[in-house]
């Protein structure tokens, strides 16, 4: 069966290019993330790349107004990957409507407790967006299997401690877990943080739904030639497609 392929990318001010090569090779979700002072989350090569997005001037208005306008080329669902104060400071009612308009899949919040997130669901009624849940392999089963069964979209798993782009090796005991959530999920589990190679997509696609891949490709982005960044997101593609 096919694995889930969820490239990131970064708002900047070319996000709308890489969201169309993201959508031409392969991706079966997008993520983009929204620029942030305060990333709690990512690692050096993305909070670069925000801080750069956001000295290009780049805000959620202008991330908005761009995939209003481009919404109807994009044909692979994308999501935001931001942090809740952002959200707050922008009026969580206006967002929420303003990411309608943008034909915005979910939101990916990793600042965001479960049990707030539940009631910020509440909020999402009304809308199409998701809250996609996220799942740390530090969690008890209890809390695993309370998150798993609430979850919409699919459930995005962090295979290790740290940040984004670490090099710090997979959890042990990774397969069990992943083994576990499934168990109590009706959606699919996905696997992100450190993900980078050919062969990590062929090892976690043996266990997994799928893969997300961010700072590696946002370094690819940066650095690259726009062809190199294809046959590098073609051979993920393949990869996760062989039997």
């Amino acid at each position: 069966m096919s694995k889930l392929f969820i490239p990131y990318i970064m708002g900047n001010k070319d996000f709308i290019q890489s969201l169309k090569i993201m959508d031409d090779n392969g991706a079966d979700f997008i993520e983009i993330g929204l620029p942030f002072s305060d990333p709690v989350a990512d690692g050096p090569t993305i909070m670069k790349a925000g801080q750069e997005a956001i000295q290009q001037g780049m805000n959620v208005n202008k991330i908005i107004d761009q995939l209003i306008e481009h919404k109807d080329d994009i044909k692979t669902p994308y999501l935001f990957m931001t942090y809740y104060n952002l959200i707050d400071y922008y009026g969580v009612e206006r967002f929420i409507k303003r990411i309608s308009e943008a034909n915005v899949y979910g939101l990916i919040i990793p600042d965001l407790p479960f049990e707030l997130g539940e009631k910020f669901k509440e909020k999402l009624k009304g809308s199409n967006v998701k809250l996609i849940s996220l799942i740390a392999m530090t969690s008890s089963e209890d809390r695993i299997k309370k998150i798993a069964e609430k979850a919409e979209g699919f459930i995005y798993t962090v295979t290790m401690n740290g940040s984004t782009g670490d090099d710090k090796g997979f959890h042990e005991g990774l397969k069990n877990k992943i083994a576990y959530i499934q168990k109590h999920s009706n959606v699919p589990v996905v696997c992100g943080f450190g993900i980078k190679t050919v062969e990590h997509a062929h090892e976690f696609k043996s266990f997994s739904d799928g893969i997300v891949i961010g700072s590696e490709i946002v370094k690819r982005l940066q650095r690259d030639q726009i062809n190199d960044t294809i046959s590098y997101l073609q051979s993920i593609r393949s990869a996760l497609d062989e039997a």
